[in-house]
């Protein structure tokens, strides 16, 4: 049985996704999750509360699926691969993440406190792929690498959100094309 806490994030997480930041009201989440208002405001004050919420789980999801597909002796080559199709958020599993992280991130361009948790867990992501980067070929200069896993980084946020607003022009196949390629040419340089 699902619990209260859970219904009512579901429900935010579902109307996130349907309707966007702004189509998220308290009214509506209780309404969804079947219970009433008080319960909403008592688990989530704000929409900010309720957005940071379903950030935190699809962080969690996404922490899951890696987990997942990443064995313990796999190589640093395999997890990077890993870490960035995951990041690229393709396909209908990874498409509510996707959302979400795009709703944060126009929600992060207008309000402080959300763009300095952005902005946190961005360079945490930029940590973990310099430091696979760096375990593909020991040896580089950590400097370059770092660069190169902010590029990389800047790169999966373009492709993740043009294949979710623009499939036409991003279509699944061509952000999984470019990304390779990316990817091929990061691992093989000097």
């Amino acid at each position: 049985m699902t619990t209260a806490p859970q219904r009512l994030l579901d429900a935010v997480i579902a109307l996130l996704v349907a309707e966007g930041y702004e189509g998220v009201s308290v009214r509506k989440v209780a309404t969804r999750a079947g219970v009433s208002i008080g319960a909403v405001q008592h688990h989530f004050p704000t929409k900010d509360a309720m957005l940071t919420a379903a950030m935190a789980e699809a962080s969690a999801a996404f922490q899951h699926r890696l987990a997942a597909r990443v064995p313990a002796d796999a190589t640093a080559e395999q997890a990077l691969r890993a870490v960035c199709d995951e990041l690229l958020g393709l396909g209908p599993e990874r498409r509510t993440a996707s959302v979400l992280w795009v709703a944060r991130l126009a929600r992060a361009s207008v309000d402080e406190p959300t763009a300095r948790t952005h902005a946190e867990e961005w360079r945490d992501i930029e940590d973990l792929l310099a430091g696979l980067l760096g375990a593909t070929r020991p040896g580089r200069d950590p400097s370059g690498v770092r660069d190169q896993a902010g590029a990389l980084l800047a790169l999966l946020d373009g492709l993740a959100t043009a294949a979710l607003v623009e499939p036409d022009r991003m279509p699944s196949e061509r952000a999984e094309r470019l990304l390779a390629l990316t990817l091929d040419r990061l691992l093989t340089e000097p």
